[in-house]
């Protein structure tokens, strides 16, 4: 398991430790259709679980996190069907006394793994701009990348002024907003194809890869979905 250090890079500078570039590069080869940044974010979600139910969740200092942010819906059923019940069953019963004892965590909606996640992710934003901007192998994995899903298009552009020079942050954006655009015209079409379908005139032909378009317009709108089966 391979978590990148929030601070891998310097500003501006060199990276401190080649390996955080590696599961970055290793999700950039594969060219499937799906979000190469949405395989970050799940992994980095699994990662996530496991450690909450690992032996950190025996440490002070996560325990005082987990009592104070809980879970969200999301998350806690994804914990759930880890069939931990024991770990689990701890670190609810502290952190139900603390929201007995709190009204400040009471009133208020968190959760440890979103929160753990999102820290490893701005690392990742930051990574990935880095290689954009300074490794031409990488600038080709890139351009191989048929599509961003949404809500890593909208993190990436938002990160990229801070990482990139007044002179790159445009260039990144177009290629961003090609991908994007690129994208969408296909999921139109595929979805025009599915209404077409509905249609009694064009009833009973072969709609092929245009089945899921429901589900691919959807996946791209909103970006990864933990699997609460897995692990």
């Amino acid at each position: 398991m391979i978590i990148p250090c929030p601070n891998a890079f310097e500003k501006r500078g060199r990276m401190k430790e080649t390996i955080y570039s590696i599961p970055i590069n290793e999700s950039f080869e594969i060219t499937d259709g799906q979000c190469p940044v949405c395989r970050l974010h799940l992994r980095l979600t699994e990662d996530a679980l496991d450690y909450t139910l690992g032996p950190a969740m025996m440490e002070p200092d996560m325990r005082q996190r987990t009592n104070a942010l809980g879970f969200c819906p999301e998350h806690l059923a994804a914990l759930i069907h880890r069939q931990k019940r024991l770990p689990l069953a701890l670190i609810l019963e502290t952190h139900i006394q603390t929201l007995l004892k709190s009204e400040k965590h009471l009133f208020s909606e968190s959760c440890y793994v979103c929160d753990r996640v999102s820290g490893f992710l701005t690392a990742y934003y930051s990574n990935i701009l880095h290689l954009w901007r300074t490794e031409d192998s990488f600038r080709q994995k890139w351009d191989a990348q048929p599509m961003i899903c949404r809500p890593h298009t909208v993190a990436l552009a938002a990160a990229a002024p801070g990482e990139l020079s007044r002179k790159e942050t445009p260039v990144f954006l177009a290629s961003l907003g090609q991908k994007a655009a690129a994208h969408m015209r296909g999921l139109s079409e595929s979805l025009a194809v599915f209404i077409r379908s509905f249609d009694h005139r064009f009833a009973g032909g072969d709609l092929g890869e245009h089945r899921q378009a429901v589900q691919n317009a959807a996946a791209f709108l909103s970006g990864p979905k933990t699997n609460p089966q897995a692990g």
